[in-house]
């Protein structure tokens, strides 16, 4: 039963992330707003020189990558979709350490991230040690 319930839980709070980086990606490229125009202080830091390249980069990997892990967890009846969720929740945890690294920078938006990576570990890690669990 809790396997169950953690299972449904991952696999929404996975589709939410997935909109959420649709959303962002798709405001980044109207370019309005906080996003008119791309930080100088940036430039030559990052890997990317516009909003264009990041929404594309982020729409691709956090967007479609979510959507493929949740849209697995509500099919496949198998275990692994804590195993996926547990790989997009470090890839995202990675890309915020990165981030910190190269600008050497805190940002609101950033604090926010971490926490919804840790979360979205947290939610692998206890559905892949419970799976665990009960097959032993």
């Amino acid at each position: 039963m809790v396997n169950k319930s953690l299972k449904i839980t991952s696999n929404i709070y996975n589709l939410l992330l997935s909109l959420g980086a649709f959303y962002t990606g798709i405001t980044m490229l109207s370019g309005k707003g906080v996003f008119a125009s791309f930080p100088d202080e940036w430039m030559g830091k990052v890997p990317f020189n516009n909003w264009a390249s990041l929404a594309v980069f982020a729409i691709i990997l956090f967007g479609f990558g979510n959507a493929a892990v949740s849209i697995y967890g509500f099919i496949k009846k198998e275990a692994n979709l804590f195993l996926f969720t547990i790989i997009m929740g470090t890839i995202f945890l990675g890309c915020n350490l990165i981030q910190l690294i190269l600008l050497k920078e805190w940002y609101l938006a950033t604090v926010e991230f971490m926490l919804f990576s840790f979360v979205q570990l947290l939610l692998g890690s206890l559905g892949f040690i419970t799976n665990n669990s009960n097959q032993a």
